[in-house]
Formats: C-alpha cells, structure tokens, sequence
C-alpha cells in the first residue's frame, strides 16, 4: 500500500495530563495523521463517494477530544486511531499527537503510533555480515513497505556461528509486524526482499549473506514443514535471535509453549557467544 492521506497539525484545546494543573485547565494539542487506503477508484470516479472523507475524520477526532479527559497522550493516540480505522477505506495509520512545551526547555513532546485495521501479528528475525550497516537498512525500508512495523529492536553484533572458515560479525535485530497475508504470501514477500537485496543461497547454510530475514512467530501458528518451524526455535537457542526478541516481545506469549518469553530460559547452543549492542 503506497497510496497514503496525510493531515497535519489538527489543533484541539482539552483535557490532558496526570498533574493537578492539568486536570483544570485545557492543552492543546497537534495530531498528525497518515491514511493508508487504496486512491485507485476515487481517481477514476472523481467521486467523494468512493474516496476516504477525511474532512469527516477530522470532525470526528475534534469531537472525540475536545471534550476527552486522558490521562496519558499515549492512550489518546490509541483511541484516534481506533476512529479513523473504523473508516471503510483506511486500512492502515499512523498517528502522532504532540502536547507543546509539555516540558520545561523542550518546545514539545510526541507520540507516534502505527496500527493496521486488521492481521496477523508476526516477528521477523533480521541479519547479515555482508556491508551489514547499509543491507539491513535497506532490508528495513522494504520490510516497512510490505508490512504494518509496530517495532524495531536495537541492533546487536555478534560473531559469525557456526562456521567453518572465518567470516565477518554479523548485525541482527527484530522486528514486531503485522500483515494481512497468509502465511504462504508473507514468507515469499521474505524471500522477495532477500532475493532484491541480493541474497544468494548455496549449500552451505552458514556462508556469509547480505540479508537473512527469519519469520519468527506467524501469529500462534505452532507448524513444521519444508519451509521451516514455527516459532523458530532460534528464539531460544541464539542469543542474536532471544536479546532483539526480548528488547520487543518479552510478554509475547510463544506458541505451543504457554508462557512469555520473559518466562522461558533460552538454552544457547553456544554459551560462550558475546553480543554487543550498536547503533545502526
């Protein structure tokens, strides 16, 4: 979905904040919005009808807030993507509400959040050792086009494992998503990004790779079959796998295992394995 509204800067007066002060006198607030929707009929048609009212939704996110009491800008974000999901057309958003000056030296504080009308919740594992700093940011820039990306881990190095001969450390992080393919659809949308981004497969299943992107969890899909397992159960047996997971699903309940991640105790095929947390 590339086809995308945006409004910016819609202004409300309300209620919002936990300190006394807050509760007794109204803020303004700014909210940002990305509409992802399909614009191919309303460009034919020419028709309102057929296109997404975003006059409307503004209306209704004025009416929503003016007269709202939130506590935390966080849950605000919550309920105005909830109105303008429940919009036919919009299949995706973003929302980002700023309070101005909301602390002292700082000209404004935001949160922003992306959520998709529906799908499957999925976690990818991503990594490479070959020009691993630009590779994995271009891997992520086509993960964000074909998926709804709710978060990203930090990333961390670690040494190549399992290898023969000596290779260069790799770069490995996680990615929570959503998407609205089958599980047929979201691994050759994987494999479609490896293969652009120049991934070459061989024999060898530890040689050296531009980009390996892992799905992880497919929802609570508990599965084994020529295409791989699931969950992977490098989860919980490489520690470049557990950490990112950890950093981003550490209350994600793993299938077929009852618990969360954070109740689980990885069991490394190689202790002795070190990672170092870079930036990207």
């Amino acid at each position: 979905m590339t086809d995308r509204i945006i409004l910016d800067s819609l202004e409300v007066e309300c209620v919002i904040g936990i300190f006394d002060w807050e509760r007794e006198n109204e803020q303004k607030v700014l909210i940002d919005l990305t509409l992802d929707c399909d614009m191919t009929l309303p460009a034919k048609t020419d028709d309102i009808k057929d296109a997404v009212d975003y006059k409307a939704i503004s209306k209704e996110i004025i009416a929503l807030l003016e007269p709202s009491r939130f506590y935390l800008i966080e849950k605000m974000a919550e309920e105005v993507a909830k109105l303008c999901l429940s919009h036919k057309g919009v299949e995706r958003m973003t929302v980002k509400i700023s309070k101005p000056e909301a602390i002292r030296g700082s000209k404004n504080v935001s949160v922003e959040i992306t959520r998709p009308k529906d799908g499957t919740l999925i976690f990818l594992g991503v990594g490479g050792n070959i020009d691993p700093e630009r590779n994995l940011q271009d891997g992520m820039k086509l993960i964000c086009e074909r998926f709804a990306v709710l978060a990203v881990s930090p990333t961390y190095k670690s040494p190549a494992w399992g290898v023969k001969e000596s290779q260069p450390d790799y770069l490995n992080l996680a990615v929570k998503a959503v998407t609205d393919k089958d599980l047929f659809a979201t691994r050759a949308e994987i494999r479609w990004i490896e293969e652009l981004l120049g991934r070459k497969r061989t024999l060898d299943k530890f040689s050296p790779r531009t980009i390996d992107i892992d799905l992880l969890m497919y929802g609570d899909l508990v599965s084994e079959d020529e295409a791989g397992t699931l969950p992977h159960p490098q989860i919980l047996t490489q520690q470049f796998v557990y950490a990112p997971m950890m950093d981003i699903a550490h209350d994600v309940i793993v299938p077929g295992e009852g618990r969360a991640l954070c109740d689980i105790s990885p069991a490394y095929n190689d202790i002795s394995l070190e990672l170092e947390k870079v930036n990207l």
